[in-house]
């Protein structure tokens, strides 16, 4: 057997014992982005944001089943509406949760606050106070590239003022250039 086939069994006896795992099997079904979590980025977020993004990821969170695995609470069952209160199941699958509106009032008061960043930095000046950004220079073999002032900018600091159409509340008509089946929430 060469090496790369004795790895590949390993491989598969592993992942074939973490199925079997209650918990432990939750890192065989990801379905998310890949996001680069850099050192400069965990300096930046307060230390309860640190230690809540794994845990959606690993389902830690106290749901209902959790609180029950966990001892401490009597039942695993969502209280609006008495199925199994997973994670799944809290964030995106209760049916009464969903007739009663409450994904969709959270939902827009995550949109308005994101909304009104935006509105906030569109407020502000963007000036280039006589910069700009430079343009890739090519240089011919052996000659030597001039050090320019280099200036990074947002691609909507250019573009004021902007024109911004949040979905709150109604169903706006977005412009012509949105050409998608789905709805969007913000178009700038």
């Amino acid at each position: 057997m060469t090496k790369e086939a004795v790895q590949y069994e390993e491989e598969e006896r592993r992942k074939s014992r973490a199925v079997k795992l209650v918990s432990q099997v939750a890192w065989t079904k990801w379905d998310l982005p890949y996001r680069k979590l850099t050192w400069t980025d965990l300096w930046r977020l307060e230390p309860f944001r640190i230690s809540f993004l794994p845990r959606p990821v690993y389902d830690t969170l106290p749901t209902p089943a959790n609180l029950h695995r966990w001892g401490l609470r009597e039942d695993q069952l969502c209280r609006l509406c008495g199925e199994r209160g997973t994670l799944a199941h809290i964030l995106a699958g209760c049916r009464v949760a969903l007739s009663q509106g409450r994904y969709k009032w959270h939902h827009d008061r995550v949109l308005a606050t994101f909304a009104h960043t935006l509105e906030q930095e569109s407020r502000k000046k963007h000036h280039r106070q006589g910069k700009t950004t430079a343009a890739i220079k090519f240089v011919e073999e052996g000659e030597r590239l001039v050090n320019s002032e280099k200036t990074t900018h947002s691609l909507l600091q250019g573009s004021q003022p902007w024109d911004m159409k949040v979905d709150l509340g109604e169903r706006l008509q977005f412009p012509q250039v949105v050409h998608r089946t789905l709805r969007p929430d913000v178009v700038l």
